[in-house]
């Protein structure tokens, strides 16, 4: 007894004189958007378990706790009324992050033979043995967490199916780390005038790499279309900067005007090594002075440009004749951004659950998708995809889910 996949019976013409209608025929673009039925109370369920089980096996169980939520998360997600499927298992989760371990303890050793015969173990500007160790790991931490990134992004994808088909991602994940810690750095160093190109070259290689089967994503998109709004946006984010320094700094001139305080050099040495209640308190409602300005001048804009450039890459990817569009907007992306943090922080977090539901609340309810993927043409990718996963990500990045 044979089965047929929803494609295969979509796909499958009734006649000859049907074919070549189809083949005809424009492409269909009729419009759909993901559904998410997941139940924020089922996901804490879920959540807690995994917490009460971590704090049994002294965090070792996490693996396969992230995958019970994951497994949670795409089984609920559907696109064009099928469900997504999560195959990836706990111990392929553990052993890369034992071999991450592994890596990182030949460091350790390769940073213990320098030690003793380059420095012959005596210590450099103050610095020693673990000192050292620490600020190598630090330096290669940094490009090692874009590898991370992108080899953990191709393991999710892999162990990710709809209708039966497995995603994937090309490429080399070296490479990639390599180019975002290049463009991050001339980008730093550039005052962050190259933003756009960063933004549009670093998301290229993950929508171009990325495979549904056999059908590859496509990405049309170029740093020169966003530079003018993006040149807005800086300068607009400088003069709010400055006008939100200038408020901070009015506002601490007028607190300490208004309380009749004028410090000696002596009394200033003094209230920062061993500041009064009074002096913590008048510190702690500046800095929430501080972050209600931030939040009311610099975030907003910030937002506005997180929308656009979420628009943009979106609306210039495609997978063959499935094009992609939202229209997220500013007020939303804000909403979106600032409440996470707030949950995050609120709940010394506790509250991933809750984000990564609103999360996919978010992309269900803006995400559009044209039309619908070609299955008669599209076959079971060869390659199976990493065999562990997410070591370098577990060891340089905090990941959530």
């Amino acid at each position: 007894m044979t089965t047929t996949s929803p494609w295969g019976q979509a796909a499958t013409p009734a006649s000859p004189a049907a074919a070549m209608a189809a083949a005809t025929t424009e492409p269909d673009l009729t419009p759909s958007r993901p559904r998410y039925d997941g139940k924020l109370g089922e996901l804490y369920v879920i959540y807690l378990r995994h917490l009460v089980l971590m704090l049994a096996t002294l965090g070792w169980s996490r693996f396969w706790g992230r995958t019970r939520i994951r497994r949670y998360l795409w089984n609920h997600f559907a696109i064009l009324g099928d469900r997504f499927e999560y195959r990836g298992r706990g111990i392929e989760l553990m052993v890369g992050f034992l071999l991450a371990l592994l890596m990182l303890a030949g460091w350790g050793g390769l940073m213990y033979l320098v030690w003793i015969y380059v420095f012959h173990e005596r210590p450099l500007a103050s610095f020693g043995l673990f000192d050292i160790f620490s600020l190598s790991v630090a330096l290669i931490g940094f490009p090692l967490a874009y590898v991370g990134h992108y080899a953990g992004l191709r393991y999710r994808l892999s162990r990710t199916r709809w209708r039966g088909i497995r995603c994937g991602l090309a490429g080399s994940a070296w490479r990639y780390g390599g180019l975002a810690t290049f463009l991050t750095f001339a980008n730093a160093v550039t005052g962050q005038l190259l933003t756009p190109l960063v933004s549009v070259n670093l998301a290229r290689p993950r929508i171009t790499n990325t495979r549904f089967g056999s059908l590859p994503f496509v990405f049309a998109g170029s740093a020169g279309d966003i530079y003018a709004r993006y040149t807005a946006y800086y300068f607009l984010n400088i003069i709010a900067w400055v006008v939100a320094a200038v408020i901070f700094f009015t506002a601490i001139g007028g607190a300490v005007g208004g309380l009749g305080l004028d410090f000696t050099e002596d009394e200033i040495r003094k209230v920062l090594t061993r500041p009064s209640l009074r002096i913590i308190l008048l510190v702690a409602a500046l800095a929430i002075g501080l972050y209600i300005i931030f939040s009311l001048l610099i975030l907003p804009l910030r937002c506005w440009w997180q929308a656009y450039l979420f628009r943009y890459l979106v609306s210039h990817s495609r997978a063959g004749n499935v094009l992609f569009a939202t229209a997220i907007s500013t007020r939303q992306m804000w909403g979106f951004l600032v409440l996470n943090y707030l949950i995050i922080v609120l709940t010394l977090g506790l509250g991933w659950p809750w984000v990564m539901h609103r999360t996919l609340r978010l992309i269900s309810a803006e995400l559009w998708l044209y039309g619908a993927p070609d299955g008669a043409s599209i076959r079971q990718p060869t390659d199976l995809g990493p065999r562990y996963g997410e070591g370098l990500l577990d060891m340089f990045d905090v990941s959530g889910v």
